[in-house]
């Protein structure tokens, strides 16, 4: 079973050591080369940061990133490990749960996915993203943007 739970400190550490091969190259083709330190700027930059647990051991964090204080947009983001692999109904399950829960907060949810990580862009498709134009990181690499939004108040 999947426990969600605030992001404590040493989560961060944590989650960093285990990152999936697929979020471990996202972050890099961004021009993040520490995994650490990307998270710990994600989690200290979010209005809200999570930490979801299997079996009461971290496998992944995320949160949002509000454009403004009275935004009705965030930056939706996700970083975890290979154990999401292993719980993969449960996982898709809290996802659509917390997914529509940040819905409540924020109508618009959007960032930009790796173009080269289908496990990553298939989990925002069943989420109910639309995908938007290509962007280019300071790398090079290309990413998609990507919106997921409260249709008529509700969560589609």
């Amino acid at each position: 079973m999947i426990h969600i739970r605030r992001t404590l400190p040493e989560d961060v550490p944590f989650i960093a050591k285990r990152l999936r091969q697929g979020d471990r190259l996202e972050l890099a083709r961004a021009g993040l080369t520490d995994p650490a330190a990307a998270l710990e700027e994600s989690v200290r930059q979010s209005a809200f940061a999570f930490t979801a647990l299997h079996d009461g051991v971290p496998m992944c964090l995320f949160g949002l990133r509000p454009d403004g204080v009275l935004s009705k947009r965030a930056r939706l983001w996700l970083l975890g490990s290979e154990e999401i692999n292993h719980t993969k109904k449960d996982f898709l399950r809290a996802c659509k749960y917390v997914v529509a829960g940040f819905l409540d907060i924020y109508p618009e949810l959007y960032n930009a996915v790796d173009a080269q990580y289908p496990q990553a862009r298939r989990l925002l498709e069943f989420l109910g993203a639309a995908f938007g134009k290509e962007t280019v990181s300071p790398t090079g690499a290309k990413f998609i943007l990507f919106e997921i939004r409260r249709k008529n108040n509700v969560y589609r």
